[in-house]
């Protein structure tokens, strides 16, 4: 029985569990009472992404390929795309301009998307999920891609034919989409590219998306509104209201962090729909939110590393399903982004120095997708104390994986698995792992 421990500037060192003979426990993990299933962890290959990874050296390319998905780190084995470009974008690009797609062509992808999927890919199989973050400019109310705008009312069926057509290249090139948005973040007019939607718009585009993929023979799904948690309540009667029984039409929901941790809203649209996925599909640390006149000294904190741990664990203890950091891969300033909007990354590059930096949410984020597998099962934690955040999985194998966010200082409890006791040391200001087998 082993725990890994996280400080700041001390990362992932490891210590055995002495079991010991104790008469109460102030942790208690119980395997009979389980909750929802894990789909897994994985990253964003954004353009900005794959254009760091294609520059790098060949030797620090296999450096990121195993920090990232190799059994040895995150074991990622989910992935997010976008549809055409987006403010991670180095330039603003779709993949067709004729409103029948007939001049479709993924060749910006092929040429600075795919080398770093396809290597992602000879790890291991990725589930992967996609979202356009606008139309192109023959589907929209505007002359615009940036700034909001709408889906033509004329344009729903070439628009479904436009993504169904993604999606068919896509598999042509063994880049197959398990879970496709219609939009990212629509209800957010933003300077890059975006597009906004009604809950009456998107369901009415998810019907038309949804006769053309089954048209199709598509083994994609859909999933509604990939924007923030605070709004999947409001969404979910809207949605009922527009359309009862929509959730006959797709899978679940794709939430983002943007809020003010509004985690019991998952937990409200599992009360309603029980058998949808609740995936994290987009969060990252927005460097301008927090210094917006030197953003590049807001990098690397332990404040940054720990919103993902509370974040994963608060959103776990509600029901979702997985979760999809932001960037995969960022340079030294968080970018390139199109429009300044800059952002850490688990792992950035730094240009000049031709280096790579791994931040402590990479290692913070190691504390959850290295451990946790695919299938695992959430189940129930037990505490007596409530300064400390902790979440329990049980892993296909029967491990039993307990996560303890500790932001106070350093105490010591005991924890009861599998009606074993053991003394746990945790840290101040730390996030520890600990690992109980057979």
């Amino acid at each position: 029985m082993k725990k890994w421990t996280s400080s700041f500037n001390n990362y992932f060192k490891e210590a055995v569990l002495d079991e010991v003979d104790a008469k109460i426990s102030n942790i208690t993990i119980k395997k009979v009472k389980q909750y929802q299933t894990m789909l897994g962890f994985g990253g964003a290959f954004t353009d900005s992404a794959c254009g760091i990874y294609n520059v790098l050296s060949e030797e620090q390319k296999k450096e990121v390929l195993e920090a990232l998905f190799s059994e040895n780190g995150l074991n990622y084995n989910l992935g997010r795309l976008t549809i055409g470009s987006c403010d991670f974008s180095r330039s603003s690009y779709d993949y067709a301009e004729k409103r029948d797609s007939s001049d479709f062509s993924l060749i910006h992808d092929i040429e600075n998307i795919e080398p770093f999927v396809k290597a992602a890919q000879s790890y291991h199989p990725l589930t992967l999920f996609a979202a356009p973050w606008t139309p192109p400019l023959q589907f929209k109310t505007t002359d615009d891609k940036s700034h909001g705008g709408k889906l033509r009312e004329d344009s729903y069926e070439e628009y479904a034919n436009y993504m169904c057509t993604y999606l068919k290249e896509q598999n042509k090139r063994e880049i197959p989409i398990s879970y496709i948005t219609t939009q990212n973040e629509p209800e957010a007019t933003q300077p890059w590219e975006s597009c906004r939607y009604t809950s009456e718009e998107e369901i009415k585009f998810v019907e038309v998306l949804n006769r053309h993929i089954k048209k199709n023979n598509l083994n994609t799904e859909i999933l509604l509104w990939d924007h923030n948690r605070d709004a999947l309540v409001r969404k979910m009667e809207e949605y009922e209201k527009a359309k009862p029984h929509y959730e006959d039409l797709v899978a679940g929901f794709a939430y983002h962090w943007y809020d003010s941790g509004d985690w019991k809203n998952i937990s409200k649209v599992h009360e309603k729909h029980p058998q949808f996925l609740k995936v994290f599909t987009e969060g990252c640390i927005e460097l301008l939110n927090l210094n917006r006149d030197d953003p590049d000294s807001a990098l690397g904190t332990m404040n940054n590393a720990f919103r993902y741990a509370k974040n994963y664990i608060n959103d776990s203890l509600n029901y979702s399903n997985g979760f999809i950091d932001w960037n995969l891969l960022l340079d030294e300033h968080g970018g390139p982004n199109h429009v300044g909007n800059f952002c850490e990354a688990l792992i950035q590059y730094h240009t000049q120095k031709k280096e790579l930096i791994y931040n402590p949410s990479y290692y913070v984020v190691k504390h959850f997708a290295h451990f946790i597998k695919s299938g695992a099962k959430r189940i129930e934690t037990i505490q007596d104390n409530s300064d400390l955040l902790m979440v329990s999985f049980l892993n296909p194998n029967d491990e039993i994986i307990v996560i303890i966010l500790n932001e106070g200082e350093e105490n010591t409890q005991i924890i009861e698995v599998n009606n074993k006791k053991y003394k746990l040391d945790l840290s101040s200001h730390s996030i520890t792992t600990c690992v109980f087998g057979d």
